[in-house]
């Protein structure tokens, strides 16, 4: 077959096998997925070229059966991406569903996959998308529990804009936290996704700054946010400045302060000065600060403590469970009695 262009020039089948990979994937790319498996069976390079297109958008969807019990389609894929590290250097798009007949599937074997699954994702650095819907348990007492891990990496994914996850197992499994550190755009990720949608609980984790924009995206849920998580990140008191004038619907708390230091030399009456932040939560029920450390024995000190509870709550109104950083957790009881609070350790009243 010949060509003419321009005249004299011409290309023939012979010389469109030489064209350069450039001139080829221009040339490809669009093709669907039927069409590159053929082109692939052309040469040497034309497959190159083919693969590297068929792996840069991956949609994996399986049904798991008493039949076929494994997925094995995303366990070769994964393989493939591993041992081909050039395919992951083009891989833009990684969506994988699991689906099960009858209810629980989690076998050892499951350890293999989800190990392949991650190492493809630790080379897949040109990552936009990452959609990972495994429906593993979550409790991590379930007693046939595994978990996907993330892969443990300092390559930041500049690319990944989209990430959804569901049923990747526990949580304190997975070294998601550290994943989702070296996201540039995860700062970004709870505004984006959360407007318009019935989210009621929500875990923040990373950097100790949030900007005012993202937190007035995050208000604009389809229901009011009732519970917020902040143990994973260090929260400043301009943080939580800015969380209570954006974010004041919430009624339970949980805060790791960033005051270790301040704390283990002021004692924990510097903490009255919170009072006036408490007060913008209009719902507030909760405050939990025993994720906060501070450089002593746990030694509790309830004077204190039951100061700052009835501070807080004269602030708050609504402010009815307090644990402190020593793990001591008070109780505003309500009744026919005089209104008191309770303790882990004793009982004190107002």
């Amino acid at each position: 077959m010949i060509v003419e262009l321009n005249g004299e020039q011409c290309l023939t089948a012979h010389s469109a096998l030489f064209l350069p990979n450039e001139t080829l994937t221009a040339i490809c790319r669009g093709l669907s997925p039927s069409v590159l498996t053929a082109v692939a069976r052309v040469s040497r390079q034309w497959r190159g070229v083919a693969e590297w297109l068929l792996y840069s958008n991956i949609f994996i969807t399986e049904t798991l059966s008493a039949s076929s019990p494994f997925p094995y389609s995303t366990l070769r894929c994964s393989q493939t991406i591993r041992l081909q590290s050039h395919l992951a250097s083009g891989l833009h798009k990684l969506h994988i569903r699991w689906k099960s007949e009858n209810g629980a599937y989690y076998e050892p074997h499951f350890t293999i996959i989800l190990s392949n699954l991650s190492q493809a994702i630790g080379l897949a650095t040109n990552l936009e998308s990452l959609d990972l819907h495994l429906g593993l348990p979550s409790l991590p007492e379930h007693p046939t529990s595994i978990s996907f891990t993330f892969p443990s990496t300092d390559t930041c994914y500049h690319s990944l804009r989209r990430v959804s996850l569901s049923g990747i197992g526990p949580f304190t499994h997975n070294r998601l936290t550290d994943f989702l550190h070296v996201l540039p755009a995860a700062q970004h990720l709870p505004a984006a996704i959360l407007p318009g949608r019935p989210v009621q609980s929500l875990v923040l984790i990373g950097q100790d700054y949030i900007p005012d924009l993202d937190l007035s995206q995050m208000t604009l849920t389809s229901v009011p946010l009732r519970h917020l998580d902040l143990s994973s990140m260090l929260v400043t008191p301009t943080l939580l400045r800015n969380l209570s004038r954006n974010l004041n619907t919430v009624e339970s708390l949980k805060v790791k302060l960033a005051l270790r230091h301040t704390l283990h030399f002021a004692g924990i009456g510097l903490l009255a000065a919170l009072s006036h932040l408490l007060g913008a939560f209009r719902n507030l029920s909760t405050l939990d600060l025993s994720p906060t450390h501070v450089d002593y024995t746990g030694v509790s000190n309830s004077t204190e403590e039951l100061s700052l509870c009835q501070s807080w709550q004269n602030a708050c109104p609504s402010l009815r469970r307090v644990v402190f950083p020593s793990q001591t957790e008070w109780t505003f009881q309500e009744g026919d009695k005089t209104p008191a609070f309770y303790s882990s350790s004793k009982f004190l009243r107002t």
